[in-house]
C-alpha cells in the first residue's frame, strides 16, 4: 500500500549511549578483520567515507596504527574527521581530501615523494576553512596494508528497489573505472611481499568483483591471493577466470 513502509522498523536503542555503537552490515564488518590491521602499521582506507571501516580499524589497532583515511568528497571527508574526533582517533586517523586515482606521486618533482607517510602528514599544512591536512598524494610503497572498497554499482545493497544500471556496458563501466583505484593501490602497498590489500565492494557484479580480482592476478605479477581465514558467506562466482581455490 502506498506510504506503508518497505522495510521493518527497528526499535529504537533508547539505551545505547551516542557513538557507542555504530551500525554495520555483516560483509563491512569482516572486511577490517581481513586486512588484519596491527598496531604502528601504516595504512590507508583509500575510499573511507562515512568512516565506519576506518574507525574500525582504528578500533582492532587500539588506535596505535597510523590510518590514513580519503574520499573525493571534501563535505564526506570533513564529516568523518568530526566522526574520527569524537572518538578519540585525532592523532590516529587522518582524514585528507583526495581523488584516490591519482594519489601516487610518482616522479621526484612531486611534493613529498622522497618523504614517508608520517612525515608527510606532520608536515602539511591544515586549511584554515576546515581544517584538513593538505595532503594530495604519496610516494609508491608508503603503506603496510591498504583497504579498498571502490566506488561501485552497489547492487548488493539491500533493500534497493530500483537499479538504475539499464545496460551491461553501464555495468561494465563501474568495473573499469575501479581498476584505476587497483592500479594506485598496488602502486602504494609495500612491494616485500608483506604487504596486505583487501578489495570489497557492496555489488554481487561479478565484473567488478571476480573478473576484478583476475585482472589484478594477471596484470600485477606481485600479486597473489591469499587465505584470510574467515568462514563467511558463499564461494565466488565461477567462470570470470578465477581457479576453483581462488
Amino acid at each position: 500500500h502506498i506510504g506503508e513502509k518497505a522495510v521493518p522498523i527497528l526499535p529504537p536503542l533508547h539505551r545505547m549511549p551516542e557513538l557507542e555503537l555504530y551500525p554495520q552490515n555483516l560483509p563491512s564488518v569482516v572486511v577490517a578483520h581481513a586486512l588484519n590491521p596491527k598496531q604502528n602499521e601504516v595504512i590507508y582506507d583509500m575510499c573511507g567515507a562515512p568512516g565506519g571501516k576506518t574507525s574500525h580499524l582504528a578500533m582492532r589497532t587500539k588506535g596505535q596504527a597510523c590510518i590514513v583515511m580519503s574520499d573525493k568528497s571534501r563535505k564526506k571527508v570533513v564529516a568523518a574527521k568530526a566522526f574520527f574526533d569524537k572518538l578519540g582517533y585525532s592523532d590516529s586517523i587522518f582524514a585528507l581530501h583526495i581523488d584516490a586515482t591519482k594519489c601516487v606521486a610518482r616522479d621526484s618533482t612531486t611534493v613529498g615523494c622522497t618523504q614517508s607517510v608520517k612525515e608527510i602528514l606532520s608536515s602539511a599544512r591544515r586549511s584554515e576553512k576546515d581544517g584538513l591536512l593538505e595532503v594530495k598524494s604519496f610516494p609508491p610503497e608508503s603503506f603496510d596494508k591498504i583497504l579498498l572498497d571502490p566506488p561501485c554499482s552497489a547492487l548488493g545493497l539491500r533493500p534497493k528497489l530500483t537499479v538504475p544500471q539499464t545496460k551491461e556496458r553501464d555495468l561494465a563501466s563501474h568495473a573499469d573505472y575501479q581498476k584505476r583505484f587497483i592500479r594506485a593501490a598496488v602502486d602504494l602497498l609495500r612491494s616485500d611481499g608483506q604487504g596486505i590489500l583487501t578489495y570489497s565492494t557492496c555489488s554481487i557484479n561479478a565484473m567488478e568483483n571476480e573478473a576484478n580480482v583476475k585482472w589484478t592476478l594477471e596484470t600485477f605479477s606481485c600479486m597473489e591471493l591469499i587465505d584470510i581465514g574467515i568462514e563467511c558467506g558463499h564461494p565466488g562466482l565461477a567462470g570470470y577466470g578465477l581457479t576453483t581455490s581462488e
